[in-house]
């Protein structure tokens, strides 16, 4: 009696027939539709989040915030003096970001520093810097965060390009700590002293408000005006708080 030789088997159903031929002739306009899918989905988030903040705050200088709770106690202080719901959803929220940049030259103290104080290893990621330098750029030039803490180096770059509103165009009577028609010492505030968090934030930093973007207004000059309004209502509550 003859061995029946091994075969392969192959099942095969109209279902895997169909699919295998669809993926033959729509492979890419499928994966571009995937795409197109994933992108509505990121910005719809994104978008969700946006409605649900009332104004955005940004740091940007040598602070690392190694210390979470560091971060979420200046968020609390931002919500704090927040003057109410400015949007309306019944809940105040800040969302704060902040962006670790050193300058050269504070790359170059900080290391003396340490070296004075016996310690031989300093080492500082200066590509993590870069990016960060370009997403401080890029978030300056759209506007969306009006209200920002800066460091001496990052506020003199913006300044150059008449990026921030002067202080006389806000307020009628002079401000204590400022120094400059836009800046303000933040440590020379009683918002600066006063709340954890904010009081550990490096003793130059510069309180300023950045004017309003035009790429902004070009692109939703509404909803980027009302929003402008809330963080400028921020903006003066920081400044005009009184300690308890």
């Amino acid at each position: 009696m003859d061995k029946m030789r091994g075969t392969d088997i192959k099942i095969e159903n109209k279902f895997t027939k169909w699919l295998d031929n669809f993926w033959y002739h729509y492979k890419w306009p499928t994966i571009g539709i995937i795409f197109a899918a994933f992108v509505l989905i990121v910005c719809t988030l994104q978008l969700c989040e946006r409605e649900s903040s009332d104004t955005f705050v940004m740091y940007a200088g040598p602070d690392t915030f190694t210390e979470e709770e560091k971060f979420n106690n200046i968020k609390g202080a931002l919500k704090a003096v927040l003057p109410e719901d400015l949007n309306g959803d019944g809940e105040k929220v800040v969302t704060f970001v902040s962006n670790f940049i050193m300058s050269e030259e504070e790359i170059k103290k900080a290391k003396a520093e340490r070296e004075a104080e016996g310690y031989a290893d300093f080492y500082v990621d200066t590509g993590l810097i870069s990016n960060n330098k370009k997403n401080f750029d890029n978030l300056i030039m759209a506007g969306e965060y009006s209200v920002c803490m800066l460091s001496p180096y990052l506020y003199e770059s913006v300044k150059e390009s008449d990026a921030f509103v002067p202080l006389d165009e806000i307020f009628d009577y002079e401000i204590a700590g400022a120094i400059d028609e836009c800046g303000i010492k933040l440590s020379e505030t009683d918002f600066g002293r006063y709340f954890p968090g904010v009081n550990t934030l490096p003793e130059d930093t510069i309180l300023c408000m950045r004017r309003m973007s035009p790429l902004s207004t070009i692109i939703n000059k509404g909803t980027t005006e009302k929003e402008y309004a809330r963080s400028m209502k921020l903006f003066c509550a920081i400044v005009e708080y009184k300690a308890p």
